[in-house]
């Protein structure tokens, strides 16, 4: 009728079910970009704590950059190109291309990054996840050197420790990757375990008995030192997360405190 706007078009059903749909792969893509910023299962690097974390963070970035640049030699840049083409193509092929692009981004490695930043959600405690071979020749080459300048090189990252990998943090997994790591172990006459939990229902010595006779049955001649001894596992639970690796003269270095390390070298 004259005088009246022209009705709109309904909108079909397709094209609204084809909106759901996407909106929905979209909210799995953001999801898994957020968890590869956070601790999980999987993953080596360094486990700090900091009275600061922000700038504990950036002097761990420093101090591991420099020695990773010592140990591993410069990491060249990568460039990268995030541009993409936009081209007109149908619903279905965008969300058939959106969803193989995200099975590439979960089956792919989490970072490129020789050093990155993750959410542990602990107060004060900070995990570096990293791409480097080994975690421990790095801390190792951090410690000698401050042993040797007698400088102190930090001032709010406080403890680092090398951890070889990660899993979830269930008894049966923790088993499993200690019993990866207990070789690493070889050619000591005195270990300890150094188990810690944060914000989790595991019991500590629900893991102390089972850990311990792993290496036991691998070590026979190992025996136990509280005190001093000269190679320590570590498993830190960090919520969901454990983390494990293997330190050396855990005592002498002052529980691998950077800060104490160069004040008792002094």
């Amino acid at each position: 009728m004259p005088g009246f706007p022209a009705p709109k078009p309904l909108p079909e059903a397709g094209n609204k079910r084809k909106a759901k749909h996407k909106e929905y792969y979209k909210r799995c893509a953001k999801q898994a970009r957020k968890s590869v910023n956070e601790l999980g299962p999987g993953q080596k690097g360094f486990l700090c704590t900091s009275n600061r974390e922000k700038d504990g963070v950036r002097e761990a970035y420093n101090i591991l950059n420099e020695y990773a640049d010592i140990v591993y030699g410069s990491e060249k840049p990568k460039e990268e190109n995030e541009s993409q083409e936009v081209k007109k193509e149908e619903i279905e092929d965008e969300l058939s291309k959106e969803m193989e692009e995200l099975k590439k981004k979960q089956a792919a490695p989490v970072s490129e990054r020789r050093f990155q930043s993750v959410i542990t959600a602990i107060k004060g405690c900070i995990f570096i996840r990293s791409t480097v071979e080994n975690p421990s020749a790095i801390v190792d080459a951090i410690i000698n050197d401050i042993e040797k300048k007698k400088q102190q090189t930090t001032k709010f990252l406080l403890r680092m420790l090398p951890i070889q990998l990660t899993c979830k943090s269930v008894k049966e997994d923790i088993i499993k990757a200690a019993e990866t790591l207990v070789d690493q172990m070889a050619n000591y006459k005195t270990f300890s375990l150094l188990i810690k939990v944060r914000n989790h229902s595991i019991k500590r010595d629900d893991l102390i008995e089972p850990i311990a006779e792993i290496v036991s049955k691998k070590f026979p001649e190992m025996k136990v030192d509280l005190d001093n001894p000269e190679v320590s596992m570590v498993v830190e639970v960090v919520r969901a997360t454990c983390c494990l690796g293997i330190v050396t003269n855990y005592s002498g270095r002052v529980k691998y405190n950077l800060v104490e390390i160069a004040q008792r070298a002094k």
